[in-house]
């Protein structure tokens, strides 16, 4: 099978406590968002999520800043691929403000098993695993 097009996302996860920041998007029913966003070319996952945290919520990062948390590949519809890179940043204590009000509501801290009801499947998927360590029964 040919790939047609894969594309690459970078997401930043903020938490303090059982807090989880989000990004309220723009939409009738609740829907949040992590910070991040598309890797333009030639762009590290990095180097793309320093870029759109500067964007969005106005805060500066280094890659210091940053921990590789994992990666996620999708399969979309026609042979397309969509891979998305998370990270957690180290200091929840910056000074986050929304700086894109066009593309979202708010910007606010959420109880996490509040939150990931409102998220994307896959943001789901790995703030849980956050939260939610397997447990193993002896």
């Amino acid at each position: 099978m040919r790939i047609k097009k894969h594309k690459e996302k970078s997401r930043l996860i903020v938490y303090q406590g059982d807090e989880l920041l989000v990004l309220q998007k723009h939409t009738a029913e609740l829907e949040y968002g992590l910070i991040g966003g598309f890797l333009e070319q030639g762009e590290s996952p990095e180097t793309a999520l320093m870029r759109e945290a500067y964007e969005e919520v106005a805060i500066q990062l280094s890659e210091q800043d940053l921990e590789y948390q994992c990666s996620i590949t999708i399969e979309l519809k026609n042979k397309h691929k969509l891979s998305k890179h998370y990270f957690v940043c180290k200091d929840a204590n910056k000074s986050f403000s929304l700086n894109e009000p066009d593309k979202f509501r708010k910007i606010e801290w959420v109880y996490w098993k509040d939150a990931i009801k409102f998220l994307g499947k896959s943001d789901r998927k790995v703030v849980k695993s956050l939260f939610k360590p397997c447990k193993l029964n002896y």
